[in-house]
């Protein structure tokens, strides 16, 4: 009998040395997974694309990054648009030993792809203009190195279209940018060929300042309209110009947010490009090497501001507003 309760006792002590040791090893294994964070460092130097931000950190959080947790983003806002900055930015997240860098816009991701040459520091761009002809990347389908991202491409001639359709009656269209402003003269170079072709009056004015435009804009004949290309130099100040412009009633459209008294946009959405460029973290940070992933194309979405179109006094028929991607009423 003392014999038989004995091994009952041993079967007992055994069982629960296994339970134990099992709670034990999952509570180690719980806490060595909550333990490993990704740091990723972010460089903006242009205020409005903050919203990508937004967007990748909303896509990270779906595919089960937690900022706080398993995460971390540095982001010290945006900065100035002077090279030297930049490069300080940038050295700055490689001293906090970031294990990637997401950069918004070309100057930055320049100045990224020289800071991270001879490591394996991946950056990813989200987005760049042309990045081959920037000399960001060699090939979009293998881009080797450091780098991938998603890629912007020159959509203002059909946004032009757009505003054709939107805005019959218009005969000039005025188009501010800054000369010195690599991307919005790139943007804004094959809108003449266009213009032409539909009978539309290009007009470029040179700006060197949001208050520079303002001025400009009071000057331009009632019936002309506004056609917003993306321009860093002069995006930060332009709130008020397009406030301006629906004071005066000249329509606004082009590559620039709908909900900011513009009439339409046909052009990428900043959110979309973050949730897709954080689709591309997700897999570097899961081993994947940038220079395998193909660059990626952000796509255009058609925008109508209904709001800022009655604002003007445009009428836009049922039949474009159903071919928008999205209507702002």
């Amino acid at each position: 009998m003392k014999h038989n309760q004995y091994l009952k006792y041993l079967h007992l002590l055994i069982l629960i040395f296994f339970v134990v040791t099992g709670l034990v090893l999952t509570a180690c294994g719980g806490l060595t997974e909550a333990q490993e964070t990704h740091t990723i460092g972010v460089i903006n130097y242009v205020p409005v694309l903050d919203v990508i931000l937004e967007g990748f950190k909303a896509g990270m959080a779906e595919l089960g990054y937690v900022e706080g947790q398993n995460v971390t983003y540095i982001y010290h806002g945006a900065i100035k648009n002077d090279p030297q900055v930049i490069d300080r930015e940038i050295k700055s997240l490689l001293d906090q030993k970031v294990n990637l860098i997401v950069t918004m816009g070309t100057a930055p991701t320049q100045a990224a792809k020289k800071a991270v040459e001879g490591t394996d520091i991946p950056v990813i761009f989200a987005p760049a203009f042309d990045p081959i002809r920037e000399g960001i990347v060699t090939n979009l389908s293998h881009p080797g190195g450091n780098l991938t991202g998603i890629q912007n491409i020159n959509d203002a001639p059909k946004s032009l279209e757009w505003l054709f359709r939107i805005m019959p009656g218009t005969k000039k269209v005025y188009v501010f940018y800054h000369p010195a402003d690599e991307t919005s003269v790139n943007f804004m170079s094959p809108l003449p060929d266009t213009a032409t072709q539909l009978g539309v009056e290009i007009i470029p004015v040179e700006a060197y300042s949001p208050e520079e435009v303002m001025a400009a804009v009071r000057t331009l004949p009632k019936d002309a309209a506004i056609f917003f290309v993306p321009a860093p130099s002069l995006d930060a100040g332009l709130s008020d110009v397009k406030k301006l412009a629906v004071e005066l009633g000249i329509p606004t459209g082009g590559q620039s947010d709908p909900r900011d008294n513009m009439v339409f946009a046909y052009a990428a959405d900043p959110f979309a490009e973050g949730k897709q460029a954080s689709r591309l973290a997700d897999q570097i940070l899961k081993g994947v090497k940038p220079g395998d992933l193909p660059v990626e194309t952000a796509e255009s979405f058609l925008t109508i501001n209904l709001k800022t179109a009655q604002a003007v006094g445009l009428n836009i028929p049922d039949d474009l507003l159903r071919q928008a991607d999205t209507i702002i009423r």
